[in-house]
């Protein structure tokens, strides 16, 4: 049977040298000590029957996408400083199932373990959804879940937030039961910037444009092309994303939008707990994590500010900053525009002032008949 053993050790010692590649799904084997358990085994079982499993394994993972490596310590000690493995640093670690956060950052690449990369995922499609929606006229954002958990937890977090927003606070208080309630968890609040790329592109077009509406991709791929940590290539990938920008384009004030999760990527970890549970002893294990079982779809609820108080905003900016004063905007037509505005919004200020003038004489009214 040594022809076998050495099959074995030459399949791993070839299979080591393979290139990390960047997969959606990863798990790194010690090759050592693989060799070790296949070869140096008990007198029961025979070196056949260990390399029908080492294959058996093998052909387990690559059916649920997960891909393997036999490295050494030293493989894992040298990799490159642009993967970094549960923020920690750029070292995995064995037996470790690590998803791979896919935001198109060819820069750094991150890693997580299931708990993390569920947490992390969602939170960066959260920030990308507020970083762009911000171009176009984001006033607050809330969010809730749909729980299913059997266990209790309850935090609460105060903290400053808000993308452009000056002294915004929220408490956020996350409160998880034994039922199937929807809790709303928190929200965030944005100051009115303007909207210069909801207007180049909405399809309520204002009468200062002298062109035709901005395609909508170009003008992402705008706002996109400088960030160092969203892409236009996570856009292009997540439709979601697309048809939420195309119904605020269409006009939109409130939108509803769900993050859902990715259920294939539990059943990776299930499969793997499968291949541990049964090929453990061979050196095919996972490290022991408790996957979190409260699986919930994230709800969204998206408003967006008036088009006219965007409007003012956005002349103001005009205005104010030579840059935006191109050969395609009418500034005749601007500031008679904002003069306008102003005049209608002082009038509506006006009625609001004469309401609350009444309101307060009558309270002051009441105070001095005690």
């Amino acid at each position: 049977m040594r022809v076998i053993y050495n099959i074995i050790k030459e399949s791993i010692n070839e299979k080591s040298r393979k290139i990390f590649t960047e997969d959606d799904i990863i798990i790194f084997f010690n090759k050592d000590e693989i060799i070790n358990k296949l070869t140096n085994h008990k007198f029961w079982i025979s070196d056949a029957s260990c390399y029908r499993k080492m294959k058996d394994v093998e052909r387990k993972l690559k059916k649920k996408n997960i891909e393997f490596y036999y490295y050494t310590q030293k493989q894992l000690d040298n990799f490159a400083n642009k993967f970094k493995f549960n923020d920690n640093n750029n070292i995995p670690k064995f037996n470790q199932l690590y998803f791979k956060l896919i935001d198109y950052n060819t820069n750094i690449v991150s890693y997580y373990t299931y708990n993390d990369y569920i947490r992390k995922n969602e939170d960066y499609k959260y920030d990308f959804l507020i970083f762009l929606f911000s171009y176009f006229g984001l006033k607050r954002i809330s969010w809730s879940y749909d729980i299913q958990n059997n266990n209790r937890q309850t935090n609460n977090v105060n903290a400053n937030i808000g993308t452009n927003a000056i002294n915004i606070q929220a408490g956020i208080n996350t409160t998880e039961e034994r039922n199937n309630d929807t809790n709303i968890l928190g929200f965030k609040e944005f100051s009115n910037i303007g909207a210069l790329d909801f207007f180049n592109t909405c399809k309520r077009r204002v009468f200062w444009y002298t062109y035709c509406t901005i395609d909508i991709e170009e003008v992402v791929k705008n706002i996109l092309k400088n960030s160092n940590k969203y892409f236009y290539e996570y856009y292009k990938n997540n439709r979601d994303l697309q048809v939420t920008l195309e119904n605020r384009l269409n006009g939109a004030m409130d939108i509803e939008y769900t993050y859902r999760q990715n259920n294939s990527y539990k059943i990776a970890v299930n499969k793997m707990a499968k291949v541990s549970n049964n090929y453990g002893k061979f050196g095919f294990s996972m490290n022991s994590e408790v996957v979190e079982n409260n699986i919930h779809n994230k709800k969204y609820n998206i408003n967006f500010y008036r088009t006219t108080e965007l409007e003012i905003s956005t002349l103001e900016n005009i205005i104010w900053n030579e840059a935006l004063q191109t050969s395609n905007i009418n500034m005749n037509i601007i500031n008679q525009r904002y003069k306008k505005l102003i005049n209608n919004s002082s009038d509506d200020l006006q009625t609001r002032y004469k309401e609350l003038q009444k309101i307060f004489d009558k309270q002051k009214q009441t105070l001095e008949r005690l």
